[in-house]
């Protein structure tokens, strides 16, 4: 199968704008099977026109979080012993970690429950091992996401694989140079600012962001794009916070959730669907229990929850934070004082429900989905 026309321009961005990937660079390719193979292609193309050398992974080791192919990942933790369990390949691993420049991640998901009937200990052993070596390709801060659309997906989203396909490649090729005029607006509101408290429905949670910096995000790591973030100053989170959007995270669904923080821990969490697996996430290392990333997202072309993170999170007028780890950057992250876990678990907030306001210091920032630049509160 050859790439289209919207291949080849999806590709152009990852590998120019996302990657700005030079001649003898080295680029990792992966993939969790072969759904999304136009593109693959056309990356692959792209990546040779450029003069670099790019290696393509079908990455359908059970230990990857995201991808496998169907049914491999519930056979290993269904039959694993517990050295298998314990087991990780880190010399591979090592050696793509080193190789690589430049990484591109294609991620298809066939199933999204086909771990449903997995103990979460079993899941959580092996996220707690690959960990140190996503970090190091995190750290290297050269790498980009997408999911390609699969009937999956689809069916998650409750629409049908043509119409997603269609919205996939519009939502992803736009013009990024423009977002960045947009998103670095807020990003200077945050960089500026020192406390931000977050009210809405079950909801008054409030946190320092003093001496961080916040990242303008347009296309170089996630595509789709259009969100800025930072890391909480995460001792300082107090409050409590409800998330009205449904969210799986290691095959477990998880909605309605509401959590209560005190000297930035979770002290109590419930959720109306998927309660017993989210307590079990949260009891995955202590950095688990408190926030390592507030999110803000400004894509105004997403409208609805697909219940797929990388696509709700970019949903414009929302927010996410993240439980678990913090990025190290000095923009975006935490250099000094940043949350560590073996996760990082994207919540989604609709700030476009009436009451809802993001505050940063005495100032409106977004009030129920809107941005409001300025205003003073009173």
């Amino acid at each position: 199968m050859q790439p289209a026309t919207r291949d080849i321009k999806l590709a152009r961005i990852l590998i120019h704008h996302s990657l700005k990937l030079k001649a003898k660079e080295c680029i990792l390719i992966t993939i969790s099977d072969f759904n999304a193979l136009p593109l693959v292609k056309a990356v692959f193309i792209e990546a040779l026109k450029t003069g670099a050398y790019p290696v393509v992974d079908t990455q359908i080791n059970p230990f990857m979080n995201r991808g496998g192919a169907t049914g491999l990942r519930y056979q290993f933790y269904k039959l694993a012993n517990d050295w298998q369990l314990n087991y990780i390949p880190s010399e591979i691993l090592e050696a793509q970690m080193k190789w690589a420049n430049a990484y591109v991640r294609i991620v298809t998901i066939d199933n999204t429950q086909e771990l449903n009937q997995i103990a979460q200990e079993k899941i959580t052993t092996t996220n707690k091992l690959v960990r140190p070596f996503l970090d190091k390709m995190i750290d290297k801060d050269r790498w980009v996401l997408t999911y390609y659309p699969t009937p999956s997906m689809a069916q998650n989203a409750s629409v049908s694989l043509d119409w997603l396909l269609d919205f996939y490649y519009k939502s992803c090729i736009v013009d990024y140079d423009k977002m960045k005029k947009q998103l670095t607006k807020i990003e200077k509101v945050l960089d500026d600012g020192s406390i931000v408290r977050i009210v809405g429905k079950d909801t008054d949670l409030t946190f320092s962001i003093k001496g961080r910096l916040a990242k303008a995000s347009y296309g170089e790591r996630n595509i789709p794009d259009g969100e800025v973030f930072l890391a909480p100053v995460f001792e300082t989170i107090e409050g409590k916070v409800y998330f009205d959007l449904p969210t799986n995270y290691n095959g477990a669904d998880v909605s309605d959730i509401h959590l209560e923080f005190e000297k930035g821990k979770v002290v109590k969490a419930t959720s109306k669907v998927g309660n017993k697996a989210m307590q079990k996430i949260l009891d995955t290392d202590p950095g688990a229990r408190t926030f390592g990333e507030l999110g803000i997202g400004v894509n105004y072309q997403i409208k609805n929850a697909m219940r797929n993170t990388l696509f709700d999170e970019k949903i414009g007028g929302t927010i996410h934070l993240a439980l678990g780890s913090s990025y190290k950057e000095k923009r975006g992250g935490a250099p000094v004082g940043f949350n560590k876990s073996a996760i990082h678990w994207d919540i989604v907030k609709d700030m476009r429900k009436k009451g809802s306001i993001l505050y940063v210091d005495d100032k409106v920032l977004m009030k129920e989905g809107k941005f409001s630049i300025g205003n003073r509160v009173g």
